[in-house]
Parts: C-alpha cells; sequence; structure tokens
C-alpha cells in the first residue's frame, strides 16, 4: 500500500494551518508524513513538506508560528493587479497554458519586493540548497509558455529556488529564474494539484482554502476517489476561515492558524478513529 500527502497552497497562514493539522492527526496517532511515499508540495505546502521532508519535528515547527517571524515580510497588495489574475482563475483553477500565460505576463511585470530580497525569506525557511533525500516535488508555472511542471531532486536544481518557484504569487512576488527560464506559483494551476498524486492507494489532500471551496481541487480528489484511492480530503471549516482572515500573506495571523490547524487535526482523527471496524 503506498500512501502520498498532498499540502496545498495558502500562504502564510496555510502554513501554520497545515502544521497544525498535521500535529494534530499525529497527536492521536496518525503519522501521515512519516508514513508518506510522496509528498506534493504547492506553494505554502512546499515550504512544510520541504521542512517535514529535512527532518525538522512538527512540534517545533508548531511553537515557531506561535512567535514573531522578522524575516518574513508583509506585503503591500494591488488589489487591482490581483483581480486581472484571479479574472482567470474561473473556479479555483485554471484550465490551459493560455490562461497560465496571461498571469504570468502580470506575474513577470509586478512584484512588491525584487527578487534577492525575496530570496533571502525562502532562504530563511529552507535554509539550505540541497534537497533532502525523501520522494518530494513541488510544482511551479512557467511564466511565459504556462507549462505547469514539478522540481524533484533529479532536477539539478537548488532547493532555495525551486520552492521559491513554487511560492511566488503573482502579481505580489517576483518570478524565479531558473535555467534561462522566469517561473511562478504552481497554486495557479489549482492549489493542491492533487491529481499528481494517482496511482497511490492512500492519499491525504491538505488544502487551506482562505473562500469559498475549490471546484478544480474538489474535481481532483473525486477523480482520486473513482480510479480507486483512499483520499482524506482536510480544509479549512468556517470557523478556521473566520480566525484567519482573508490575507493570507499576514505573518501576525500565523497563530491562530496554527491552533486553528491543531483543532481541524485532532478533530479528524478521532472522527477516523471512530469509523475503524
Amino acid at each position: 500500500m503506498t500512501t502520498a500527502v498532498v499540502l496545498a497552497g495558502g500562504g502564510l497562514t496555510g502554513i501554520a494551518w497545515e502544521i497544525g493539522v498535521l500535529l494534530g492527526l499525529r497527536n492521536k496517532g496518525f503519522d501521515i508524513v512519516r508514513d508518506a511515499d510522496l509528498i506534493i508540495g504547492t506553494s505554502a505546502g512546499s515550504v512544510v513538506g520541504t521542512q517535514l521532508s529535512q527532518g525538522l519535528d512538527l512540534s517545533d515547527l508548531f511553537a515557531r508560528q506561535q512567535q514573531p517571524d522578522e524575516n518574513e515580510i508583509s506585503p503591500r497588495i494591488d488589489l487591482e493587479v490581483m483581480t486581472q489574475v484571479y479574472s482567470q482563475m474561473r473556479g479555483g483553477g485554471t484550465q490551459s497554458d493560455e490562461q497560465r500565460q496571461q498571469i504570468g505576463q502580470i506575474a513577470l511585470n509586478n512584484s512588491f519586493v525584487d527578487w534577492p530580497t525575496r530570496r533571502a525569506v525562502i532562504e530563511g525557511r529552507v535554509k539550505t540548497d540541497t534537497w533532502p533525500d525523501r520522494n518530494l516535488i513541488v510544482t511551479t508555472i512557467d511564466a511565459e509558455s504556462g507549462e505547469f511542471r514539478t522540481w524533484s531532486k533529479n532536477d539539478g536544481v537548488g532547493l532555495i529556488d525551486a520552492v521559491a518557484s513554487s511560492c511566488a504569487v503573482a502579481g505580489i512576488w517576483p518570478c524565479v529564474p531558473i535555467n534561462g527560464r522566469m517561473y511562478y506559483d504552481g497554486g495557479f494551476r489549482n492549489s493542491a494539484n492533487a491529481s499528481l498524486a494517482f496511482g497511490y492507494d492512500t492519499v491525504w489532500v491538505l488544502a487551506p482554502l482562505s473562500g469559498d471551496a475549490s471546484p478544480a481541487v474538489e474535481t481532483e480528489v473525486q477523480h482520486l476517489r473513482e480510479e480507486g484511492a483512499d483520499v482524506q480530503y482536510i480544509t479549512t471549516d468556517d470557523t478556521a476561515k473566520q480566525a484567519m482572515g482573508l490575507n493570507s500573506l499576514d505573518p501576525r495571523v500565523r497563530g491562530a492558524a496554527a491552533e486553528q490547524g491543531l483543532r481541524q487535526g485532532h478533530a479528524f482523527a478521532e472522527l477516523l478513529g471512530r469509523m475503524k471496524p
């Protein structure tokens, strides 16, 4: 039996929430990262997946969410630019390279900080350019072609740049130069990219959605189930959404997001425990 863990995008609050959920599950006997054969990370999920693949402990990562982090930057968000970006995201995702090209053009021409400043932030999160030994993949999009792609330890790309490319929110953070191409956040295909877990027996999907449900994510979850996978899908409930707010890039909300994730992780594990024969 094979297991994949899918960690979706969701900004700084998404990082904190996912860490909380994973800790809550582990506290109740479901150490899903330890048992995973594949970890798929998109945007925020690429950070969490990398940190856990490096062997960092969930309890320590959870404690970090309760403390101020001077490494992080709270960006100024241009609502007009973001409206242009999300006009291409019907149903919580894009369906074509052409849509992603349109977003890519916006990403190439709009960012809050320069690339060296942003790279330093990502380096503060993952520390090293060396990939962990675990089977970890992170998602990204070619800004010029609109092609969706993944990075792994076999691609010859440094870990910091790979994670940065997955986290490069279009219209806010700068695109990331890799091998002569420019890349931005893989979450602009959809926030989870759960279809990459096709063929695995058990798939855990953690998706910290700040707004309404994402049909694009839910469609891929349903397809996995139709193909025979046992999919455990956890997303933010109404209480968590209220506590986390709408600005997923606000570092001040990390602690509350982690607490909400912990609560949901405990509750989900207890539900699974009651369902066991």
